[in-house]
């Protein structure tokens, strides 16, 4: 009886583990093709952006995201490794200085975890969204700005 109780349990677990593996297979599978959409319309690296407002951002891997910060103003960033659990994040958190965000110099909060940024990238979103790549950002309570002790956001 208890060893039969036991082969329940385990193959429960097992479905359940086999099923969560799948799930996350699928959310890197389309966070890939996400990036490679991303990367299509992003025109050349800037060193620096006016930082004013987060409007929203979306997880595209393990070290890239995009960020709005207008209605079709959208920056593809990419940061250092490790940045654990980015693309699995629900907020995010951007360390800026005098509204400005700079390419290896300043950081993204994710989980408490700093990853500094790479690079910034102006993604031509008004085009991504003419061939019928355009995405919905995300919105959260913890997409704000991480405060900044000189004086920024």
């Amino acid at each position: 009886m208890r060893s039969l109780a036991f082969v329940r349990t385990a193959l429960a677990v097992a479905l359940t583990l086999a099923g969560t593996s799948v799930a996350l297979a699928d959310t890197a599978k389309v966070q890939a093709e996400n990036l490679a959409r991303f990367e299509h319309f992003a025109g050349q690296p800037v060193d620096s952006i006016m930082y004013f407002q987060q409007q929203g951002w979306q997880p595209l891997g393990d070290t890239h995201f995009a960020l709005w910060t207008g209605v079709n103003k959208v920056y593809l960033f990419q940061v250092a490794k490790p940045c654990i659990n980015l693309s699995w994040a629900n907020g995010i958190g951007l360390h800026a200085h005098m509204h400005t965000l700079r390419a290896r110099f300043d950081y993204v909060q994710v989980q408490g975890q700093p990853c500094q940024i790479e690079s910034i990238r102006p993604v031509d979103y008004l085009a991504m969204r003419k061939a019928g790549l355009g995405a919905e950002p995300l919105k959260s309570a913890a997409a704000q700005p991480a405060a900044s002790g000189s004086g920024g956001m």
